[in-house]
């Protein structure tokens, strides 16, 4: 599979932060679908596309930037899959200790299979510019759509190196650039991820699709996570059971 073989989409539904969060509630608690489920279909799917973006993936060298939620969770578990399609992977951390549970066992199932995972605050910046300047992906996991107020501390940190390196390497952002408010596509503060792709989760996020934000997400990749149709019908969402009728990877056209 490459990008350019995916199905390509016009006129999918965005949703904004509370929308999202009111679907993955529904997912989760009224249907009981599991959101260590939606979790593992996210990473495949993050996984697949980077695949895809780089054409083969053996021996290929694929770094993460992790935050600490949901989202870092996600781009962890794309480094498993892509380790054992053959990547040779790495993970930097803003906060370790504040990991939360699901992306905590996702970062100790790769500390278990001896993938360096690394406390970003114990790397200085001129060392982690070299690093990931060369690697042929790095995946920003570090801010999902919940996120709110500027970044600060490490994150905020790391998405300055992120832009450093990206001059040399890619990015790929999951679900969105960290730094984008989700709904707006404005920067949250004095900067946000400029990603090459975005794998956007569920839905278009309203942000990512606004003519502001689209030299911070560049080309954008939407993915199933399992979230069903009905999961949306009570948000007043118009229909979007034909959204991955094609494939469960399609190109968002802006």
């Amino acid at each position: 599979m490459t990008l350019d073989a995916l199905p390509v989409a016009r006129g999918v539904p965005s949703v904004s932060a509370a929308q999202m969060a009111e679907a993955d509630r529904v997912a989760t608690v009224e249907l009981g679908i599991p959101l260590e489920a939606l979790m593992e279909n996210a990473a495949h799917q993050i996984a697949a596309v980077t695949r895809a973006f780089l054409g083969e993936i053996e021996g290929k060298l694929v770094a993460a930037l992790v935050g600490n939620g949901n989202n870092g969770g996600d781009a962890l578990g794309a480094l498993r899959h892509l380790a054992g399609w053959g990547a040779q992977v790495d993970a930097y951390v803003a906060a370790p200790d504040r990991l939360r549970p699901l992306a905590r066992r996702q970062y100790d199932i790769l500390a278990r299979l001896g993938v360096a995972v690394y406390d970003a605050a114990t790397q200085e910046d001129r060392f982690l510019e070299h690093r990931l300047s060369g690697r042929h992906v790095i995946l920003d996991g570090l801010l999902g759509y919940s996120a709110a107020g500027a970044p600060h501390g490490q994150v905020e940190r790391l998405i300055r190196v992120a832009n450093a390196a990206g001059a040399n390497a890619p990015v790929i952002a999951v679900d969105l650039p960290s730094g984008l408010h989700p709904d707006t596509g404005a920067r949250l503060g004095a900067d946000a991820v400029r990603a090459t792709l975005t794998v956007t989760l569920a839905l278009p996020k309203t942000g990512i699709v606004q003519p502001n934000a689209r030299s911070a997400v560049g080309e954008l990749v939407l993915a199933d996570i399992g979230i069903p149709a009905g999961a949306y019908e009570a948000l007043g969402i118009a229909d979007v059971t034909g959204v991955f009728a094609a494939g469960d990877l399609v190109r968002i056209i802006l």
